[in-house]
């Protein structure tokens, strides 16, 4: 064991100074994570018992994600990376902190908060998205991107079973919130005292895109009609199914052991080849455990359905990003300033998908119900997503 330690610290040391910079910043902000995602969704239903609420809150921040990062394009002309990713975690902190502070009881009232915090997460992500790729390369991607993974899925475990049952036994949700805000700070800290090359920025939306990179916009697309609901609807099934936050935090935690030990693994041993077979894997896995809980609607398949999603998502962003971000690289080539088009035109379809997905869940809650929103919404995203992806995929075979 002390021998694996010391081989896997001496791995991370073989890592660029400034990756392993990012790696520590980043593993921060997996920390604080789950408790402005999982537990602001769970304090959101808890207090108002209306699913409408919870997902015009997300829509507004999936909405306004691609214009901060428009926002962020244009302030990196003049403005220090270091600083912009600062700037960003602490916008994230402070509308994290106005969500469980203020009362809301309208369902504009959370469309604006979801505003607010899209533009802190906007800022703060398109600063991660383009310094994790600045700073990494092909042949360190799969380990930066595992590593990353699987201490954000142990972390996850550590934090959401710890804050369920904390939460149950009478931890407030205000002191939860102002520890997520100290550690959120902190992360952007990190990458504030330190110096990074600040990107130089051309056009800012993409011209005549290659065939290759239209492809990438609908995978996009695709994987935001699922991962879109990862954001509502596993905790809102444990929570009207199994009961309260306690149960919440201990699926969420044994889904990370899980993932944790998975994801680190494939991306310590995987190679250039095997993404794509795993993308495929995991999307069909999505399909199957959506339609586990269409086709069978109990306490046993919403924690079937609960401990796999997360399992899934993880590996669809762990199988896709390194080989989207050397197909960036490829079509960037030597022309620096044309990078941060691809980041914006990426984060467009991503968060298209993620609001198309939450739309098709409210208008099924609106028209047959909540329950049936929860049980079929799943399905019938993942049918249009693995639908997506294999006509792209026999495109490319009759192209």
């Amino acid at each position: 064991m002390i021998n694996f330690i010391k081989s896997e610290i001496s791995h991370f040391k073989n890592l660029p100074k400034k990756a392993q910079t990012l790696l520590i910043s980043f593993f921060f902000y997996s920390t604080a994570y789950p408790m402005v995602s999982i537990f602001v969704n769970a304090f959101i239903w808890k207090n108002n018992n209306n699913i409408s609420y919870l997902i015009f809150f997300r829509a507004g921040q999936f909405l306004i994600i691609p214009l901060a990062f428009l926002l962020g394009g244009i302030l990196l002309k003049f403005t220090k990376i270091n600083w912009l990713y600062f700037i960003g975690s602490i916008l994230t902190a402070i509308s994290s902190v106005l969500i469980i502070f203020l009362k809301n009881e309208t369902t504009i009232g959370f469309l604006i908060m979801g505003i607010l915090l899209g533009i802190g997460t906007g800022l703060y992500w398109v600063n991660r998205s383009y310094l994790t790729m600045r700073e990494t390369d092909d042949n360190n991607r799969s380990y930066f991107f595992g590593l990353l993974f699987s201490f954000s899925t142990l972390i996850g475990l550590v934090v959401t079973l710890l804050i369920g049952w904390l939460i149950v036994f009478g931890m407030s949700y205000q002191l939860l919130i102002i520890i997520s805000f100290g550690l959120i700070l902190f992360s952007g800290f990190i990458i504030f005292k330190d110096s990074y090359k600040t990107p130089i920025i051309g056009k800012l939306f993409i011209r005549d895109p290659s065939y290759i990179w239209i492809r990438k916009r609908f995978i996009y697309l695709g994987i935001g009609l699922v991962e879109g609901l990862s954001y509502v609807i596993p905790g809102l099934l444990i929570l009207t199914v199994l009961g309260n936050e306690g149960i919440l935090g201990t699926l969420t935690a044994i889904s990370s052991i899980i993932s944790a030990v998975l994801i680190y693994y494939y991306g310590r041993k995987s190679h250039s080849k095997d993404h794509k077979t795993y993308f495929i894997i995991s999307t069909l896995l999505t399909l199957l455990t959506a339609l586990l809980i269409a086709v069978s609607y109990n306490k046993l398949t919403v924690v079937i359905y609960s401990l796999l999603n997360g399992l899934t998502i993880s590996f669809i962003w762990l199988t896709f990003a390194p080989p989207v971000l050397k197909n960036i690289d490829f079509e960037v080539g030597q022309i620096e300033k044309k990078r941060f088009s691809y980041i914006l035109d990426s984060e467009i379809f991503l968060n298209a998908g993620r609001i198309i997905a939450l739309t098709i869940c409210l208008l099924i809650a609106n028209s047959y119900g909540v329950v049936n929103s929860l049980r079929f919404t799943p399905v019938i995203l993942s049918v249009f997503q693995v639908a997506l992806f294999a006509y792209l995929e026999r495109r490319v075979k009759t192209y």
